[in-house]
């Protein structure tokens, strides 16, 4: 699947005043471990490589992969297990594996050239990790992220609990998009380039993003034509199967650039989970969208009480060119034409949702402002007006208690993602959260919205904190969170 922007590697040079500190990556040797059923270690292959996919009778293209198939692997692990993925790369250019959402050692983030250095061809990279919480997590490239992602290096990673309710059906959904106006790929490539000496160097009044349109966000909404479905296109997005009275638990993953709307066909639903953390007491719910920004994830569970073909409505908020529908097909009634209900236009909101927990919420013992705001024409977007090369750094220490006021000061959406934590949504707008706490990694704040956060400084080491909206971060809108 080919990405048709401008492509400027950002977290290939970035930070690489940190690059010693990554000097114990090493090509290491491929290993074809394998684990039974009760063990507590377990280990998977994965290879990155092209492989030609079809996505419908018309579109066909040869795509980045993992392990031969878009989206990759779906990798499930139980909670507490010792996990190891051998990790491949089979391609003709570097890339990483970074697993979104898990709390893991700094060292394993794959972030290039700030956790490890880049993965070159024909070199292997074993990461490693202790499976933690149950819930739907998932990994992708993070070189050149635009790009090989939308090329479809992503998949998803499912945590599953040691001993809980069994569900009868349990499907992850992937969402991403496709543009048929031809790659630009490559034109704004930096790999090639010697960035040893970028920690010395002031490239404050350097701008990367003057080769691209003026009008570069009106151009990425018109760009992408085609919805893509766990790896189809319509007509072929595979359907899911269910039968009546079953348990059905759908796991959505966005792996796009657009927020999606997602429109659930059952009488009653309850979600039960955001970016892999559970929902206290979560509450049946009825005739309500639930909105999902790139790299969030949500928990959806309902009953199958109806019969017949049914259709889950996927549009993108912002291009009306996305819009999808899996068919959601009842044993017996598979040959039925798929019903699609009408719009529906409440939106599920998180701030209200569940029951509080009443944990006490920490005063914080370090505060900061983050202002997301663009310049240059919408071309470059910025933290508190600074821009990758030269980030805006939030220094903390272990232990700390941080809290971060975001404020969004663009016309667009930015899906805010913090490396290596979760954090506490406190309040949108001035306004207390009063239903389950919510905990995220990755947070979308709209335009004029401005949120607080808090968390718990308890892993060290340097973490990204970047809007997953990738051509923002492509075009500056990344920050670092650094331990002293």
């Amino acid at each position: 699947m080919k990405r048709r922007v401008l492509i400027i590697p950002i977290f290939l040079i970035i930070f690489s005043v940190f690059l010693a500190a990554c000097s114990n990556n090493q090509n290491l040797a491929k290993t074809n471990k394998k684990s039974g059923s009760k063990s507590n270690t377990v280990s998977f292959n994965l290879e990155a490589k092209e492989t030609k996919i079809k996505y419908n009778n018309k579109l066909v293209e040869t795509a980045m992969t993992y392990n031969g198939s878009v989206p990759g692997q779906e990798i499930r692990v139980k909670e507490g297990q010792k996990v190891t993925i051998h990790f491949k790369n089979s391609l003709k250019e570097d890339t990483t594996l970074h697993l979104h959402g898990l709390s893991l050692d700094n060292k394993m983030d794959g972030v290039p050239d700030l956790s490890q250095k880049p993965i070159k061809s024909g070199e292997s990279f074993d990461y490693t990790l202790t499976a933690p919480k149950p819930g739907t997590y998932w990994y992708h490239s993070h070189l050149n992220e635009s790009s090989q992602i939308g090329n479809g290096l992503y998949g998803v990673l499912i945590v599953e609990p040691k001993n809980g309710e069994k569900v009868d059906v349990d499907k992850a959904i992937t969402i991403n998009e496709h543009s048929s106006m031809g790659s630009m790929d490559g034109m704004g490539d930096m790999s090639n380039m010697d960035m040893s000496n970028m920690g010395n160097m002031n490239m404050g009044d350097a701008d990367h993003s003057k080769t691209m349109d003026s009008n570069h966000s009106d151009m990425m909404m018109n760009m992408y034509d085609t919805p893509i479905i766990n790896g189809k296109a319509s007509p072929h997005i595979q359907p899911i199967m269910v039968k009546k009275g079953d348990k059905v638990k759908l796991r959505f993953v966005n792996a796009g650039l657009f927020t999606q709307n997602i429109q659930i066909p059952a009488d009653e639903f309850k979600v039960t989970g955001y970016d892999g953390q559970n929902v206290n007491k979560p509450a049946l719910i009825s005739n309500q969208l639930i909105q999902i920004a790139p790299g969030e994830r949500y928990d959806v569970e309902f009953k199958a009480n109806h019969s017949g073909n049914w259709g889950i409505k996927i549009y993108a908020e912002s291009n009306d060119k996305l819009k999808a529908v899996i068919p959601l097909t009842y044993k017996g009634y598979e040959n039925q034409k798929v019903k699609i209900e009408g719009t529906i236009n409440k939106y599920f909101d998180f701030a209200t949702y569940g029951e509080s927990s009443k944990k006490e919420i920490l005063p914080p013992t370090k505060e900061y402002q983050m202002i997301l705001g663009t310049n240059n024409g919408g071309n470059t977007f910025t933290i508190n007006g600074k821009k990758m090369p030269n980030p805006e750094i939030y220094n903390v220490k272990k232990g700390d208690v941080v809290r971060f006021t975001i404020k969004n000061e663009t016309s667009l959406d930015h899906p805010m993602h913090l490396h290596g934590h979760h954090f506490q949504v406190l309040s949108r707008n001035g306004k207390p959260f009063t239903g389950s706490e919510v905990m995220k990694d990755t947070l979308n704040v709209k335009p004029n919205e401005t949120y607080e956060i808090q968390f718990e400084a308890n892993n060290p080491g340097n973490w990204l904190f970047h809007c997953h909206e990738l051509h923002h971060a492509d075009s500056g809108m990344v920050s670092l969170v650094k331990y002293n």
